[in-house]
């Protein structure tokens, strides 16, 4: 009797600390979600010298793991993650498809800004909890199958939004912010959106699992912006026959070179060589990288 009276008494406690961690995961959200109570260890990856390692922090510093980076992009895992359904079960079968074929790493985006209405950002600090939601399932999914994100966080394009629709924000609120796109990296008032929305990305409690997405190893990198580039017209480039490869690729490296060494002025020369490039390209013995296109960051 005494045993089943405790056994009684310990209904209510569990009940409560039931109902606590179920308000823990819905604190100020719309709609109730059902949180994932165990999840997959993983442990976060540094670098270490010229190598990344995966920090196992029972173990001593000589005695961790080499982490090889070889991913893949899918830009489009939140977008369809934001219904449950069969675009959720899309998301799923990519993240474990690309686990299945020994990949690492995932690039996909954290934006989408405007007015849309699968939006994530509505309008600056302004965000769309269902959409939100949708890249908690992002997350929870890679880490399930092990695979680590690099998350990017605005557009240098104008499609989702990206810095021209931070530069409306800024004109919408009575800004003197000249039309060009640029004036994102120089405005103060759109320099304080981005950080706010970084601030807010990064103390993003994933609805699903607890866990902030500061404090996530299934987030690998963050990316600043999707393709940060200013394209440069290589107008001799393009007026070699597309079937001359050898001298595409000649003109391809000098141009490389010189853009290489003329280090004083390597922030104005960002470019991004786009279109006629063919994979015939590759075999010829001046290219070393494979790539339908030629992108140089430096």
């Amino acid at each position: 009797m005494a045993s089943d009276w405790r056994d009684k008494k310990l209904y209510p406690l569990l009940g409560i600390l039931l109902l606590s961690i179920f308000l823990y995961f819905n604190l100020g959200s719309n709609p109730i979600t059902f949180p994932i109570l165990w999840q997959s260890h993983m442990d976060f990856v540094s670098a270490n010298s010229t190598h990344f390692i995966i920090v196992n922090p029972r173990a001593p510093l000589e005695n961790q793991s080499t982490f090889y980076i070889n991913g893949w992009n899918s830009y489009w895992l939140m977008q369809e993650s934001v219904w449950a359904g069969p675009s959720r079960s899309r998301v799923s079968k990519m993240l474990k498809k690309g686990a299945e074929m020994g990949l690492t790493v995932c690039r996909t985006w954290a934006f989408n800004d405007g007015v849309e209405p699968n939006a994530l950002q509505i309008s600056p600090g302004v965000f769309n909890e269902r959409v939100f939601r949708g890249l908690d399932y992002v997350i929870v999914e890679a880490r399930k199958h092990g695979i680590r994100l690099i998350l990017s966080l605005v557009n240098n394009l104008s499609n989702f939004g990206g810095k021209a629709q931070y530069v409306r924000w800024a004109q919408e609120a009575g800004h003197n912010v000249s039309s060009s796109t640029d004036s994102f990296f120089s405005h103060p008032m759109i320099k304080d959106y981005y950080k706010a929305y970084v601030k807010a990305i990064l103390s993003r409690k994933n609805s699903l699992s607890g866990v902030k997405y500061a404090e996530e190893p299934a987030i690998f990198a963050w990316e600043l912006m999707n393709e940060p580039l200013h394209p440069v017209p290589l107008l001799p480039f393009f007026r070699i026959p597309d079937d001359d490869m050898e001298a595409k690729a000649r003109f391809l490296s000098r141009w490389v070179d010189s853009h290489i060494s003329d280090g004083d002025h390597v922030l104005k020369k960002t470019s991004y060589l786009y279109g006629s490039w063919h994979f015939g390209a590759c075999r010829q013995p001046r290219i070393s990288r494979q790539g339908y296109s030629f992108k140089d960051h430096v």
